[in-house]
């Protein structure tokens, strides 16, 4: 995966985690723990973390096309979501234009939000 998709990811989990208006400190670990995962430099880490609670999240999927990038962002996004054992209004409405944005049918995002909150 090239670095640009994985800052990608990054940015729109971190989008994913700011949804509600609120970052518990699991949260906060999930986000850290993804971008050393995905080795971003300090620079880059702190380009994610400079998220805008009104950034569009389709416009942030823009450019993610190979299917390993999309199922990692699905798979990153959904786990942020679930971070905190809760999911708001907010986040269901940003994993549905995740989903759309991508491709990904309701039914099948709804599933994977369901197991992960589980």
């Amino acid at each position: 995966m090239e670095i640009s998709e994985k800052i990608q990811i990054c940015e729109l989990v971190a989008q994913a985690i700011l949804a509600d208006g609120q970052i518990t400190d699991d949260e906060r670990a999930f986000i850290s723990a993804l971008m050393d995962k995905y080795e971003l430099s300090d620079e880059q880490k702190q380009k994610v973390m400079q998220r805008n609670i009104d950034d569009d999240p389709a416009k942030l999927v823009e450019g993610i096309t190979a299917f390993e990038s999309k199922n990692q962002l699905i798979v990153e996004v959904v786990m942020a979501v679930a971070a905190d054992n809760k999911l708001t209004k907010t986040e269901q409405e940003l994993l549905s234009t995740v989903a759309t944005a991508i491709g990904i049918e309701q039914s099948d995002m709804d599933m994977l939000v369901k197991n992960a909150l589980m």
